[in-house]
């Protein structure tokens, strides 16, 4: 391939080149294109990249292919009657990979998608994913199914996933959502976290709180819990406030993590240890529920004794909708803004952008304001 294509997606070049060799006639009407497999042996690519170089011929009308046996170069007479046989490759397609499918922040996310899908006559498969290996397979069978591009709520991990990281590598399209990468350049949709750890801490320390826990509920660092986690610190300067690392709960164990009763332990441990502690701003709904269990248990009243502040509402049945002070993420607008860049990364992919959501501050009943007398 000429060097002035290389600052071109290898799929893109590797399209650019079949093209041109169908158009000087060395691959002629009807002739067998090379397979995937010789393909990805002579370029030295993955197999992602040549599906995708393949997807956009058959998209453009100027190869076919025919299950079980391989691609071949279209006949201009013969082409529609090869439309059934491409039909999957000419129907628009796109993925989304999530860690649960059911809780009310994953349901908005993926109500913002469909829309636009819906909108744009693309058609949408979704698969749940709990661990890196899962999503590893999910990647892999999405574009396998004819997916041009993804849109990817990455699983916690200790390191960056190496799958999408070979998608970043390949230069296949896809957004993630929630979080991004720190130190890698990728597209990506999110909510302003460092923002969002800033307005919490801003707020508890206007109402008096002067010793505030932070409460995490992520088993390994995320971009997410971090700029949260800077927010506070950057907050918490600015107003004077004092920082102990005891009093930061930000870390659990395998089996903490995985087990209730464990972590509830280590959130009352933890509360009866660090008296001094009036607030806490918990950077998720699930550890805001363990952290007003395990204090009404101790005997704290909320918000007098201890207030609480949340990212995202807890949803708890037989509880007042409206009883946990919380910061807002908009998941349905993160939905909707990742197919939109997802479809101008499918079309532009020089495309590179992070798109940040701004939060929003709601007061209820977890957090009033505080005098040490109430205590």
């Amino acid at each position: 391939m000429k060097s002035q294509q290389k600052n071109k997606p290898l799929y893109i070049q590797i399209r650019e080149y079949i093209k041109n060799q169908i158009d000087i006639g060395a691959l002629k009407p009807e002739d067998q294109i090379p397979t995937e497999t010789d393909l990805t042996n002579q370029f030295q690519v993955s197999r992602i990249t040549i599906k995708t170089a393949l997807r956009h011929l058959v998209d453009e009308g100027l190869i076919y292919r025919v299950a079980g046996k391989g691609s071949f170069v279209s006949s201009p007479k013969l082409q529609p009657t090869r439309q059934e046989g491409a039909l999957e490759y000419q129907i628009n397609k796109i993925g989304f990979l999530m860690p649960a499918i059911g809780d009310v922040l994953s349901i908005q996310l993926l109500r913002g998608i469909e829309e636009v899908c819906r909108d744009e006559g693309i058609i949408l498969m979704v698969q749940s994913v709990l661990t890196q290996s899962e999503e590893r397979a999910a990647i892999r069978q999405m574009i396998d199914a004819g997916a041009k591009g993804l849109i990817i709520f990455p699983v916690d991990g200790e390191a960056y996933s190496d799958e999408i990281l070979r998608l970043k590598s390949e230069q296949f399209p896809f957004v993630l959502v929630d979080r991004y990468l720190p130190g890698i350049k990728t597209n990506a949709v999110y909510s302003d976290n460092y923002d969002g750890g800033q307005i919490g801490t801003d707020y508890l320390a206007k109402l008096g709180h002067q010793h505030i826990g932070i409460l995490s509920f992520t088993k390994s660092k995320t971009s997410s819990s971090e700029d949260r986690f800077r927010g506070y610190l950057d907050a918490a300067q600015k107003n004077k406030l004092k920082l102990e690392t005891n009093y930061w709960l930000t870390q659990f164990d395998d089996i903490s993590y995985q087990d209730e009763d464990s972590m509830k332990e280590m959130i009352e441990e933890w509360l009866q240890k660090e008296q001094e502690i009036t607030a806490v701003f918990a950077f998720s709904p699930q550890t805001a529920i363990y952290l007003a269990m395990m204090a009404g248990k101790l005997g704290k009243r909320i918000p007098e004794d201890l207030a609480i502040l949340c990212f995202d509402h807890p949803q708890i049945r037989n509880l007042d909708s409206d009883y946990f002070s919380w910061i807002e993420q908009n998941f349905e607008l993160i939905g909707t803004e990742a197919v939109k860049l997802l479809l101008k990364t499918i079309r532009e992919p020089s495309t590179l952008e992070q798109i940040v959501i701004p939060v929003s501050l709601h007061e209820r009943q977890t957090t009033q304001i505080f005098t040490r007398s109430q205590r």
